[in-house]
C-alpha cells in the first residue's frame, strides 16, 4: 500500500527525491508518471542527450528557466537543496546526488553495471530497468546491496517484476507454480536469426529502433527477462531455450503441464513463453492471446478449490488453471519499485536464488574467426535461457558479456559460444563484477529431469 504514506511525505513537504539515468521512451513516461504523484519529485535526470532530459522535464511543466544544468556534484546538490531540477549528461555523478533513490533505465549492460555499483557503494537505493546487467551480475549487485544496507531491484511494471510479483501472491497462497511467461506481439514474427536489416520496415511503421525490435523479435528479450524471474522467483527454464509454443488464453493451462498428463512440460516449475495467435490476416489475435501480458499457470488439487475457480471462470484444463493479466504497464509502475524501496525496504526483483539461469549466446548465422561480436539487437548472437550450472560445466559465455567480444574460431549457426571461442571486452565495470561474482558465489545448482 502506496498513497497514505505519499499523502503522510506531501504533507510533511518531504518528497522521495528520484535520479533517473535515461530520458529515453520507457524512463520518460515513468518521470511523467511521477509527476503525477504526491510525495514524490522528479529531482534530477542523466542523458547523454541533455534535450530529452529537457523534453522530460518540459512536457510535465517545469519551464527551462528553473533547470539547472550541473556538470558537477557540487553544482548539482546545490540545485537541489534549492528545490530546482538538475540536467546531468554524467551518470557518474547519480550516486553523490542528495536523492533517496536512483532509476537507471539505459538499456546499456556495461552503464547499467556503473550506475548500480556507484550507487551502492554511495548508499542510495537502485532500482534497475536494464535487466541485460541483472541477469548478468545480479547476484553480487544484491549482495553488496545488503551488506551497505540499501536496496538493489529490478523494477516494477515489466515484465520481470509483474510475474515476480503474481508468483509470489498466487505461490503465497499456496498454489503449486506450474509455469509462468509472457506473450509478446513480438514474437509473433519470431526470427532467431533477425538482423536490423530484416526488421527495418516493420522498426519504421512502429517508430522503434531497428536494434531495439531485433532483441524482441529474435527472443534475446524474453531470455534475459525469463533469467531474471527465474532467479528471483526459483523457477527454471524446462529445456535450453524454453519451449515458446504458440498459445491462447484458453491454451495455456492445457500446454503448460506435464507430458504425461498431455502437455508439453518435463518438469513443473517452470519459466518460459508463448507466441501469440493470428488472425486470418496473420495479425495478433489480442482478444484470445494473453499479449501483451504475462501467464500464470497454477496447479490446484483441492476439489473446494477447484470448484471455486470454476465459478469465477477460470480458465482450466484439470487440476491446472490459467491466472493472466492482459497487460503490463512499465512507464507506469516503475514509481511503485522505489515507493517500496525508499519505504519498506524492500526489493520487487531480486536474484534470491543466486545465478539459478544464465542468458547465453548462439550465433545467427556462420561466423568467421575475427569476427567482432556486436551483442544484443545486432547481426551476430541471439541470446538463450539455460540452467546457470550446465552453463558453467560447458564454458558456456554470459550473453551480456559478448558485446564487441571477437571470435577466436569459426562458429556455425545456432552453436553456443564458449569461453575458448571468444576474447572478451576486460575494461568495463560489467565484466570485473561479474569476475568478482564467479569467485564468491557460485552458480546456483538445479537437478531438471
Amino acid at each position: 500500500m502506496i498513497r497514505q504514506k505519499l499523502l503522510k511525505r506531501h504533507a510533511a513537504g518531504t518528497p522521495i527525491r528520484i535520479g533517473w539515468v535515461g530520458a529515453g521512451r520507457m524512463l520518460t513516461g515513468a518521470i511523467c508518471q511521477t509527476a503525477t504523484m504526491k510525495g514524490m519529485s522528479n529531482a534530477a535526470i542523466c542523458d547523454v542527450r541533455p534535450e530529452a532530459a529537457l523534453r522530460a522535464f518540459e512536457i510535465n511543466g517545469v519551464k527551462k528557466k528553473d533547470i539547472r544544468i550541473a556538470d558537477t556534484a557540487g553544482a548539482a546538490n546545490d540545485a537541489i537543496r534549492a528545490g530546482k531540477p538538475v540536467i546531468t549528461q554524467d551518470h557518474r555523478l547519480m550516486s553523490e546526488l542528495e536523492v533517496d533513490c536512483v532509476v537507471e533505465g539505459t538499456g546499456v549492460p556495461e552503464v547499467g553495471a556503473e550506475v548500480a555499483f556507484r550507487c551502492i557503494q554511495g548508499g542510495k537505493h537502485i532500482i534497475m530497468l536494464t535487466v541485460e546487467t541483472d541477469v548478468v551480475i545480479g547476484p553480487i549487485l544484491h549482495r553488496m546491496a545488503s551488506r551497505a544496507g540499501v536496496i538493489y531491484s529490478v523494477s516494477s511494471g515489466d515484465e520481470p517484476g509483474l510475474i515476480t510479483e503474481l508468483v509470489d501472491r498466487w505461490g503465497g497462497l499456496g498454489f503449486e507454480i506450474v509455469a509462468v511467461g509472457k506473450t509478446p506481439a513480438s514474437l509473433a514474427k519470431l526470427d532467431f536469426y533477425a538482423t536490423p536489416d530484416t526488421v527495418a520496415a516493420d522498426a519504421k511503421v512502429l517508430n522503434v529502433n531497428p536494434h531495439f525490435l531485433v532483441t524482441f523479435r529474435d527472443t534475446t528479450k524474453t531470455a534475459i527477462e525469463m533469467a531474471s524471474i527465474s532467479n528471483a522467483t526459483g523457477l527454471v527454464p524446462d529445456v535450453r531455450g524454453m519451449h515458446g509454443p504458440m498459445a491462447g488464453i484458453k491454451d495455456m493451462a492445457r500446454l503448460f503441464r506435464l507430458q504425461e498428463e498431455g502437455g508439453i512440460l518435463k518438469n513443473r516449475g517452470v519459466v518460459d513463453y508463448a507466441r501469440p495467435l493470428l488472425l486470418p490476416d496473420g495479425s495478433v489475435d489480442f482478444v484470445r492471446s494473453v499479449t501483451p501480458g504475462v501467464f500464470v499457470v497454477v496447479r490446484a488439487p483441492h476439489p473446494q478449490i477447484q470448484q471455486d475457480l470454476g465459478y469465477w471462470n477460470v480458465e482450466q484444463t484439470g487440476d491446472h488453471f490459467t491466472l493472466y493479466t492482459p497487460y503490463h504497464l512499465v512507464t507506469n509502475e516503475i514509481p511503485l519499485s522505489v515507493v517500496w524501496a525508499v519505504e519498506d525496504g524492500e526489493a520487487t526483483v531480486v536474484p534470491h536464488y543466486g545465478l539459478l539461469t544464465e542468458c547465453i549466446g548462439a550465433a545467427k548465422a556462420d561466423l568467421k574467426a575475427g569476427t567482432v561480436l556486436d551483442g544484443g539487437g545486432g547481426y551476430t548472437v541471439y541470446g538463450v535461457a539455460d540452467l546457470a550450472c550446465v552453463a558453467r560445466r560447458e564454458g558456456c559465455v554470459p550473453f551480456g558479456l559478448l558485446n564487441k567480444a571477437t571470435l577466436l574460431c569459426d562458429a556455425r549457426r545456432d552453436q553456443i559460444i564458449t569461453q575458448e571461442m571468444v576474447a572478451l571486452r576486460t575494461d568495463t565495470m560489467l565484466y570485473h563484477l561479474r569476475r568478482i561474482q564467479e569467485d564468491t558465489i557460485p552458480p546456483t545448482e538445479a537437478d531438471r529431469r
